[in-house]
């Protein structure tokens, strides 16, 4: 390889010079001679201006780093990036996060808008502007079938700003209104007579995508983990209203809230009414729109009751647990037929009556059919037509002309009190993502990623897991049968780096589209055409069951993770960018920022969580999981010691508001104990995969302009992936829930390492050392 981090093991062999069982490269060979001019040269002038002994070690150090330091560019920018970040004003010993991050908030200041800054934020808002940019550049396949093409269609379709004044609320009489039969506000001709709920209900749930009354969805089955089946959930009430915001007696502060709410669904039925040519302060139109608000809100508000006051059925996806949809219908009194809502949804998947559902919140959907039940008489098709329609056009507002938007945007407004919303460009974006993230990351993958930075990050995975090997094999909690399944599951998992390499053939690409149609001029018929692809994946889903070869996260997300159900570590291209890695940038670093966050997942597939999945990914009930009784009882002890260090630990003070007096808040420990244990090891499996490294292709070059040992350059890397600026409020609030901040998370962990304190030569008495480290690590 070109780089000097990442070496060919047959230049190592052949091009090398040997003196003793020790091989040089011709340039390593040169690098000495001048470290060694330059100690001679320090030796000689310490001795001739009389120095002390130590300035003496500081100057032979400083000149055998200098004769080491990288020179790529790679290295510089990182180089760079660490000394933006480091506070060398604080003694790493004392607050190591402070040290490592201390003038991070300088130069990354929060306002009212941007709350929250922090490495992965920037890192996912820069591969944001990138997707923007692709979107906005030139379309290189115009070929009707083309992925690329329609996906851009479909984002220029969307930012059409100047056709969606011209059609204003226009699209709702052209998809909305004719299928559900008119509305009662503005189709004077509407009767309760001819209307019919269940009729409705397919519309709106699975023509127009719209949750109402309920929620279901193609759930993984916990009973046999590579099929789906369907959960009906809870849901139907405002997008932006919690189930408490509905409560019978509320307080002033909610009071204004509910009538917010109103406010926003009069002020888009006006809009409404008005494209409809008529007038909104007619008497009767304005007592129309009075009804429709009172009537979808009525009903709003009871589905909030009745879903804060269920209680979820314990053990709900067993078989005895299990309905079918010809019972359940029996079982809620037939108000709403689950036989033909479901095998509308799912007409792909073979749904009928004896197709067994799961309904994890049964006393929801009893209490949901005897309230439609028991309405009036001679307005309840009236009340239930309104409540649907309300949540099509509150899920449909923000597609519609600024008007139309601005109501949306108004009601957030007294809401939240945010005045600085999404603009077209990034609702946009997120709508294109939505209905066509394959296709996008697929643009991403090819115009954006090295396929290097996904081949070289496979040497790091497979040192942690080496590492991970040897630490489960050397523990002293695991009994030897938990030790070997504990390998087993490791080595078994399917660790998902970069992107699925289809994503790098067009035609497959394509193919993933090939049923969706696009028309740039008609944003709103491509919202519905898309609802149909959403359809058929649910359908595929339902039918097909699980397809672990797909991809969970998309290419340019930036969450490194596990996931235990579909038993993979995920490391999305989007992560592997600077400054969590690059191909080419020193090792110290890119096993110290991705390294060390690697380690932290591939311990979470073997911890108290991981144990309860087995190696097929299916979950496992028992609380033991695949564990041993003795490893359980082992590990509790080595638990409970973690939990009772953390438990004494307190963060803050956090300033309350506007600089009045700061408040501090205990760790909950027994809580955090679980990912605590996760992070620690997570820095020793990478630690001891760098020192691994290392031996096999010799001692990482030093970073220059800092004086700093490639093992200290290894922390400082961990500690700056968790650089972050919070708003000193929402900082508070975020303690005061029992959250430990990132900056006591770092600290917390780097205190229970020998390693750590070993690198910066920490004094027992430090503060980064802790007098009573666990025996789990």
């Amino acid at each position: 390889m070109a780089d000097q981090f990442s070496f060919d093991k047959k230049t190592l062999v052949d091009e090398g010079y040997t003196f003793r069982s020790w091989r040089f490269s011709l340039r390593e060979l040169v690098l000495v001679l001048v470290a060694a001019g330059l100690l001679v040269a320090c030796l000689f002038l310490a001795g001739f201006l009389g120095k002390s002994s130590t300035e003496l070690q500081q100057a032979q150090t400083g000149a055998l780093a200098a004769s080491r330091a990288c020179k790529g560019s790679s290295c510089l920018q990182t180089s760079a990036h660490i000394m933006e970040l480091l506070n060398t004003s604080v003694d790493p010993c004392d607050n190591f996060f402070n040290f490592a991050c201390g003038s991070y908030k300088a130069s990354n200041p929060v306002d009212d808008y941007t709350l929250y800054q922090s490495i992965y934020y920037q890192m996912y808002q820069e591969n944001q502007n990138q997707l923007l940019a692709i979107l906005n550049s030139p379309t290189k396949t115009y070929m009707e079938r083309s992925a690329e093409k329609k996906l851009k269609d479909f984002y220029t379709s969307c930012m059409d700003d100047f056709r969606r004044e011209q059609l204003k609320g226009k699209p709702l009489f052209q998809y909305v209104f004719p299928p559900l039969g008119g509305w009662y506000v503005i189709n004077t001709s509407w009767t309760q007579t001819s209307w019919d709920l269940n009729n409705a209900v397919k519309v709106v749930q699975t023509d127009l995508w719209v949750d109402a009354f309920f929620a279901p969805r193609p759930r993984p089955d916990d009973k046999a983990s590579k099929h789906r089946i369907i959960w009906i959930y809870p849901g139907g009430a405002g997008r932006y209203m919690r189930w408490t915001d509905y409560t019978e007696n509320p307080s002033p502060r909610i009071k204004k809230r509910q009538d917010d709410y109103k406010k926003f669904m009069r002020t888009v039925a006006q809009l409404v009414a008005r494209d409809a040519g008529l007038s909104p302060t007619d008497d009767q139109v304005a007592s129309r729109i009075q009804v429709f608000a009172d009537d979808a809100y009525q009903v709003e508000a009871k589905i909030a009751k009745f879903a804060s006051s269920s209680e979820y059925k314990e053990d709900p996806h067993i078989e005895a647990n299990r309905v079918s949809l010809s019972d359940l219908n029996q079982q809620t009194g037939g108000e709403i037929d689950w036989t033909v809502q479901m095998s509308y949804m799912f007409n792909e998947a073979s749904v009928d009556g004896y197709t067994k559902v799961v309904v994890p919140y049964p006393t929801y959907l009893t209490n949901l059919t005897a309230m439609i039940r028991n309405l009036d008489s001679d307005s309840k098709n009236r009340i239930l037509h309104n409540y649907l329609m309300w949540r099509v056009l509150e899920v449909f507002v923000n597609d519609l002309s600024s008007d139309y938007f601005h109501a949306n945007r108004q009601f957030m407004v007294d809401r939240w009190g945010y005045f600085r919303l999404w603009g077209s460009e990034q609702y946009c974006f997120w709508q294109t993502q939505y209905g066509f993230d394959t296709a996008l990351g697929a643009l991403y993958v090819k115009a954006r990623f090295d396929t290097k930075n996904r081949d070289k990050v496979t040497e790091i995975t497979e040192a942690v897991k080496t590492a991970m090997e040897d630490m489960i094999t050397s523990n002293n909690w695991m009994d030897q049968a938990t030790k070997d399944y504990a390998i087993q599951r490791m080595k078994s998992a399917a660790y998902k780096i970069g992107f699925p390499d289809f994503m790098l053939d067009d035609s497959k690409v394509d193919d993933v589209y090939r049923l969706v149609s696009v028309n740039r001029s008609d944003f709103f018929g491509n919202l519905i055409s898309d609802i149909k692809a959403h359809k058929r994946e649910w359908n595929r889903l339902l039918r097909e069951g699980e397809d672990r070869t797909q991809w969970y996260f998309s290419p340019y997300n930036t969450v490194l993770t596990v996931l235990w159900y579909w038993d993979q570590i995920a490391v999305p291209a989007g992560v592997l960018r600077f400054p969590m890695y690059e191909y080419d940038m020193p090792h110290y670093y890119s096993f110290g920022a991705l390294g060390s966050i690697l380690g932290h997942n591939v311990h979470h597939l073997i911890d108290e969580e991981g144990r309860h999945w087995d190696k097929g990914g299916k979950y496992l009930k028992a609380e033991e999981g695949w564990w041993t009784k003795a490893t359980v009882k082992n590990y509790n002890t080595a638990r409970k010691c973690v939990s009772d260090l953390y438990n004494n630990v307190t963060q803050g003070p956090y300033v309350i508001f506007n600089g009045q007096e700061g408040k501090y808040f205990n760790v909950n420990g027994t809580s955090y104990a679980f990912e605590a244990m996760a992070i620690t090891t997570g820095i020793r499996l990478a630690y001891n995969a760098y020192q691994s490294w290392q031996q096999k292709y010799g001692q990482d070059s030093t970073s220059p302009g800092l004086p700093y040992s490639p093992q200290q350059l290894f922390f400082i890397a961990h500690a700056q992936m968790h650089c972050y600026n919070m708003d000193p409020f929402y900082e508070y609030m975020y303690a005061s829930q029992g959250r430990v901040h990132l900056d006591v998370r770092v600290n917390l962990a780097l205190q229970e390492l020998p390693e750590f304190k070993e690198a910066f030569q920490c004094q027992a008495t430090d503060n980064m050392v802790s007098p009573n480290p666990c025996p789990y690590y």
